[in-house]
Formats: C-alpha cells, structure tokens, sequence
C-alpha cells in the first residue's frame, strides 16, 4: 500500500529520483485539491502532462497521467505526491504550486505566510553567521528542502536570482562552454551504457548489454532540457540533442529493448521528432538550419533500424518538414509525388488527407472533393466521407458509397472491409426505420460469420414467430459452421439451446471432431432430460481414450474438471465412479492422476 508517508520507500530508484527532481525545480504547477482527497495538478516535462491522484487519508487509493509512460508510477505522479506533501497545508494559496520550470513568476507578490518568512528565522538565530561553515551546512540539509528554498529567495530577490541564472544558465547557452557539445555527451551515455549480467538464456556465460533504463532516463534529462533550450530560443542547442537522440538510437538500438515493455525506444523517438517540428516552425529558424536538418534526417533514414524495426518513421518526419517548410504550390507538388511513390502503403490515406486539408486552407473546395473521389477506393477515406454524410443525414448517398465499398472489397475479397460496410448500413437502416432492410443486412452479417448470436438475436425480435423457424434453418445452411469447440462459446450450439433444438444439438456433439470433450463440458448438460445414457458412453470413450494418450498433470486436471461435468448427466454419478475406480486400478502409479481422483 503507497501512502504519502512511505511512497520513497516503495517507488523504484530512478522513478523516485526523477520525480524529486522535477518537483525540487518547480515542475508542479496549478496543484488544487477539487474535493477531499480528489488533487489534480499539471507537470512541466517534455510537455506539459495532466496528473490525478486520489487519497483516502494518507493512502494513495490511484492515480492517472496522460504521459507516455506505461509500466508503473510515472516521475510526473512521483513529483505531484511530493507537491501533496509537502503543500498540502496551504495547497490553495502556495507559491510552490504555481511556479514552473520555464516560467518566470518573480514579479508576481507573496504571502507572508507562504514564504520561508526570513525576518522570524533573523529573530530566532542562536549562533553568529560567521562561524558557520556552509559546506558542512550543505552537507546535511536535504535536496529538495535546500531547492525550495532558492526557489523561494530568489523570486524575492531580483540579484540572487539574476545571479542564479548568470551563474547556471548562462554558462550552460555560452558559446565558449567546454561542455557545450551536446552530440558527444549523447554519445558518451550510449558508450558508457554496458553492463555485465547474466543472459537470459541462464548460461553461463555473461550477457554483456546496455543498462536501457538508465540510457533513456539519462535522454529524459536531455530532452527535457533541449525544450528548456527551444522556449530560450537556442535553436543551434535544441536541434544538436534532437538530431542526435535519434541518430543514437538509430545507431545503437538492439533486440534486448523488444523483451522490455517498460521501455519504449518509439517515445523518445517521438519526443525528439516533435522538437525538430517545433525548431522547424519557429519564426527564427534560419534556412540554413532547415536545410542542415533534412540533411541529417536524410542520413539518419539511411539507418536500417528505422527500416527493420517499426519504432520511428524518420521518412514522414522529412515529409512534414518539407511541406511546413514550402510554399502552398510547392507543397502539393511535392505531396503528389509522395502519393505516386507511397500508392501501395498502408498509410496512404494520411498523406491523401493532409492533400485535403491543404487544398481546404486555400479554399479549393472543388479540388478537395475531387482528391476525395480520387481516392476513394482506400477504405478510411470512404469510410470518413460516409460518416460525414451521415451526420448530414444524407443517408441515401451514404447507402450509395456503401454498396459501391461493398463491391470493390468483394472484388479484392476483403472481407473484414465488407462487413465493416454492413454494419454502418445497418445504423443507417436502424436510424431510418427501415426494418426490411435492417433484417437483410443482419441476415448478411449473419452469415458472414461475425458476432453472429448479436445478429441471430436482433433478427428474433424483427421476425413473426410464425415465419422465424423457417428463416432460421434457411439462414444456418448458408453458414459453414466449422463445428469447432473450445472454451469458448459455439454460435451453432448456442442457437440449439436457445431454441430448445434438442436432437439437432445432441448431433452437433456426437459429430464433433476436434475439441468434443470441450463440447461436451459446455453442453452436455443442456440433454441431461433426454440423451443422459449417450451422453455418458461418449464421455467415457473419450476419457479412456484421453488417459491412456496424455501423461502429466495439466491433462489430469482436464480429466477430473470432465468427470465434475460427466456427474451432472442422469446416472452421472454412478458412472463416474465407476469410471474413477477402473482409472484407479490401471494407473495406480501415475501418483498425480491419483492426487487429482482424490475428490471423487
């Protein structure tokens, strides 16, 4: 259980430290409690992420952030509990829960509650400054007790805060700065990155490979600080980090990240090619450095991981860029080029849809319909212009496009695209009342083969008793049920049941090939009234049978769960123990067999 008092101990390292750091920077902001134990608060990152967590008295019951991240507690949930704790007095009126990482709050007045009120320490000071030896005062005092305590100084004093920032930042965007070069400190967290373990293949011999984890937390600091770098305008800084992220990835990524799932290689990638975007778009961006950075992109495309492994399409981040970059003419020539050399990708239709938008924003309506018609033979633009018609209640011209869908993917036999057709023909018809046409279409996707029992039942309702047994058997005989049995449920036994179809279901188990112990678990008991005697021999030929071919306990476990289902039948009981006594009897040494019997 994670309470406000204990979530250091029980927060993975990094997570902790990460999280800490954040909070220690001011990265929590608008932190507000809206009902009791209901807090929200927003985290400065990469971008700005939303944060719930709900408490019920110190215990922290859940909690939510719209980041990326998906294994457990994220940095930015571990930063808000710090915010709770240590603000929770005052969280309504705090200075703290309102400062940001980039934000520059020193005009704004304070409290004199809320500040660390120098004047009362001054009152109350029991030794002469001059004795004190800072380092060793530093020494004791915890980290982020001392960062909010700068924090607060400084948005009280002007100098120390221009000396703050004289002393850290200015340093850090010096031309001059020994530690300038961003591509090599990359590098170097790749090249430093190895670590000694055992493999996964328990061998013995020593899987030397890379500490991930410690590789992308060490990238968060990097590109957390290059959209620090892009908000000062060091566009030379920002595009080095993001350029090198994704050439260092590129470079060094390697099968051990896909057995990972706490790590994701793509959200960095992300994060890295959003940044590229933003210096792109940024109204101070040279040419120069547009063009040097469709260089590299270029060069980094060249990275076979981009191409063997789908973690980053480095290719249609190039493609943005150089339609942000154009003029409108230029931009849809180079589209159109983009749409003859990718016609046979899956994700056509973006690059078709991004045509539509452009030709929208220079107000060629007609040319827009056209590209639409153009390329309506692609499933998501048919399937977005129908919605669109739909919502205009146009739902004759709906139908049209349908049927027209219908037909091109009976040609190309897509039939998951034919039944995504009916089943939007289906709302049309619903919504329209039309009910001759609701039941043809759901006669359709009957047979299809798809959520076939929702279909079976919507038809129930629409058809008069009278005539329903006749449709149903004309229905079925165009269906090729597999007589297919597993755990899960089997559409023909289903409607038998349902339909009190005693012989026929009796039938269906008796002919059941594959998976007829599975059948006769599920549904055997449905004929305990009727066909209990045959029911029972075909139990205990298949278990004989059963037992003799499988050794090991997961297929005794089988055999007792049968005989659990086997006593339901009439005479059941009697048969089972008969059964359970010869099994007894010609394996007595199969001791786990013996284990499982025992019940019986």
């Amino acid at each position: 259980m994670i309470t406000l008092d204990n979530f250091e101990a029980i927060v993975p390292f990094k997570i902790l430290m990460r999280g800490q750091e954040y909070y220690e920077l001011g990265a929590v902001s608008d932190l507000e409690e809206a009902s009791s134990g209901e807090w929200t608060a927003t985290v400065d990152g990469t971008r700005s992420y939303t944060v719930e967590i709900s408490l019920e008295g110190d215990k922290v019951d859940s909690w939510y952030c719209d980041c990326p991240y998906d294994g457990g507690i994220c940095k930015h949930v571990v930063a808000t509990l710090f915010a709770i704790r240590d603000n929770s007095e005052k969280v309504s009126r705090s200075v703290f829960s309102k400062m940001s990482v980039l934000e520059d709050d020193g005009d704004e007045e304070m409290d004199v509650e809320e500040s660390v009120d120098l004047e009362r320490i001054e009152d109350t000071v029991l030794y002469s400054p001059v004795d004190v030896d800072i380092q060793q005062c530093l020494s004791f005092i915890k980290p982020q007790e001392l960062s909010r305590f700068i924090c607060e100084y400084a948005s009280m004093n002007q100098e120390f805060k221009t000396a703050l920032l004289d002393r850290f930042i200015t340093k850090e965007l010096s031309k001059t700065s020994k530690d300038k070069d961003y591509r090599k400190e990359i590098q170097k967290i790749f090249e430093n990155s190895f670590q000694s373990k055992k493999s996964r293949y328990h061998n013995r011999y020593d899987d030397f490979s890379r500490d991930w984890e410690t590789v992308f937390s060490q990238l968060d600091t990097f590109l957390e600080k290059a959209d620090f770098f892009l908000k000062l305008e060091s566009l030379d800084d920002t595009i080095a980090i993001a350029l090198q992220t994704l050439r260092s990835i590129g470079e060094n990524y390697d099968d051990e990240l896909l057995y990972d799932d706490d790590i994701s290689a793509s959200d960095y990638c992300e994060q890295a090619g959003d940044l590229i975007l933003k210096v792109v778009r940024h109204p101070k961006t040279t040419q120069q450095q547009k063009t040097g950075i469709l260089q590299e992109l270029c060069q980094i495309a060249g990275i076979s991981i981009y191409h063997d492994y789908d973690i980053y399409d480095v290719d249609d981040l190039m493609m943005q860029i150089n339609l942000s970059i154009q003029s409108a003419d230029k931009a849809l020539e180079l589209i159109d080029k983009l749409l003859e050399e990718r016609k046979d990708s899956y994700d056509l239709y973006q690059l078709v849809l991004r045509k539509v938008d452009m030709l929208l924003g220079q107000k060629e309506q007609e040319k827009a319909d056209d590209t639409i018609r153009q390329y309506l033979y692609l499933s998501e633009i048919r399937e977005m212009e129908v919605k669109k018609l739909m919502e205009r209640e146009q739902y004759d011209e709906a139908v049209r496009l349908l049927d027209e869908g219908i037909e091109l993917s009976k040609k190309e036999e897509y039939d998951g695209t034919t039944g995504k057709w009916l089943k939007l023909k289906l709302k049309i018809f619903e919504r329209t009342n039309r009910t001759s046409e609701v039941i043809d279409t759901c006669r359709l996707l009957f047979i299809s083969g798809r959520e076939q029992l929702e279909y079976y039942h919507k038809l129930k309702t629409l058809i008069p008793k009278e005539q329903w047994k006749v449709f149903l058997d004309e229905m079925m005989k165009e269906v090729p049920f597999n007589g297919y049995f597993s755990f899960d449920r089997n559409v023909e036994a289903e409607i038998y049941v349902e339909e009190k179809e005693d012989e026929r279901l009796f039938h269906l188990l008796s002919s059941a090939g594959f998976g007829q112990l599975e059948a006769l678990m599920q549904y055997a008991h449905h004929l305990k009234n009727s066909h209990s005697e045959q029911l029972i021999d075909m139990y205990i030929s298949i278990l004989i049978d059963y037992a003799e071919r499988n050794i090991g306990r997961k297929y005794y476990e089988q055999i007792a769960r049968a005989l659990l289902c086997m006593q339901e039948l009439n005479g059941g009981k009697v048969a089972v123990k008969q059964l359970v006594e010869d099994f007894r009897t010609i394996y007595k040494r199969r001791s786990a067999m013996m284990e499982e019997l025992r019940r019986f």
